[in-house]
């Protein structure tokens, strides 16, 4: 199964120094950790290590050293992947950023220190000591790191290749967690008891609309073991709208990032195809949408008109 990574980590190196962030935001809020972020839509690893490395300590680095990979699952933000690289610069000199303070500190406390994000205690030493690449997975539970995994990196997997897929076969493995767009993993029965049986505002959809539904979306679905235990659905015209409709996660699998998950892979869906606009309706989930897919509640609410099918017999 092909990783991609969502992120890229950069631990920046000057004689026996390791230059770190105190993290000022979620997640690791209040720890070191190395300088990075977000992979944008169409990037590598790599050229998007660069990017955030220029854009949050004033470095221009033109040849990070890809050092290993990093996944997780039961964390405080969804289940997901990192791309670690380390680069080194000509002097100790960096600006200033909004993500938190940054500071040089000596090898062997960023490997030991307490005050360091902790899974960095392991892969940090033999990323230094300057071993072969690895695939470091760890799963937490309660907040607490529970399980370390170190592996060889997937054969298929390349830091300097775009990381995202074909869109409309796209997979992704997290964990013990498949996400994919592929309708012919669905499972008709599991959907439908999500919809129509469980989900509040589908009450009475019947069994054909449902498929008509499913047969002209973009669907999404996660699967645990091979079973489907999350849904989701986006109405497009694949150029300049799309609603996101029907997210759904199974209740024994609620509180694992599940839902983060399928919110970012439609707006990942929707982003690599210039869609400007998406919408949804929700009840109670706005701060779901808003943090993870950025969605607003509307400017100009005025502007919008609905149209709903008449109720039965009323004239």
């Amino acid at each position: 199964m092909i990783i991609f990574p969502g992120f890229t980590l950069c631990f920046l190196l000057f004689g026996d120094h390791v230059l770190m962030l105190h993290r000022r935001f979620p997640p690791n809020q209040g720890l070191w950790n190395g300088v990075g972020g977000h992979i944008e839509p169409g990037e590598t690893p790599r050229q998007a290590v660069i990017r955030e490395v220029a854009e949050e300590t004033g470095y221009h680095i033109d040849a990070p050293v890809f050092a290993g990979l990093l996944t997780w699952e039961g964390f405080e933000i969804p289940p997901g992947a990192i791309a670690i690289f380390t680069a080194r610069v000509p002097h100790q000199d960096f600006v200033t950023n909004h993500e938190g303070a940054l500071a040089w500190k000596s090898r062997d406390w960023a490997c030991t220190s307490p005050e360091v994000v902790d899974n960095i205690h392991v892969f940090l030493p033999p990323i230094l000591a300057g071993e072969h690449p690895q695939h470091y997975h760890f799963r937490y539970q309660d907040g607490q790191r529970v399980e370390d995994v170190i592996s060889p990196l997937p054969e298929d997997f390349d830091p300097d290749a775009p990381c995202q897929p074909g869109i409309e076969l796209a997979e992704e493995q997290r964990g013990e967690y498949l996400l994919s767009f592929d309708k012919e993993r669905l499972q008709l029965d599991v959907v439908e008891d999500f919809i129509i049986n469980q989900a509040y505002w589908a009450k009475g959809r019947s069994r054909q609309a449902l498929g008509a539904s499913l047969q002209h979306s973009v669907c999404l679905g996660v699967y645990h073991q091979g079973l489907q235990v999350a849904f989701a659905r986006l109405v497009t015209d694949e150029a300049t709208f799309a609603w996101l409709a029907d997210v759904f996660v199974d209740g024994g699998h609620r509180g694992r990032g599940l839902g983060k998950w399928l919110v970012e892979a439609a707006c990942r869906y929707a982003d690599l195809r210039g869609i400007e606009r998406m919408v949804l309706i929700t009840r109670d989930a706005h701060t779901l949408y808003e943090t993870y897919g950025d969605f607003r509640l509307l400017a100009n609410p005025g502007k919008w008109l609905s149209r709903s099918k008449p109720d039965e017999g009323q004239v």
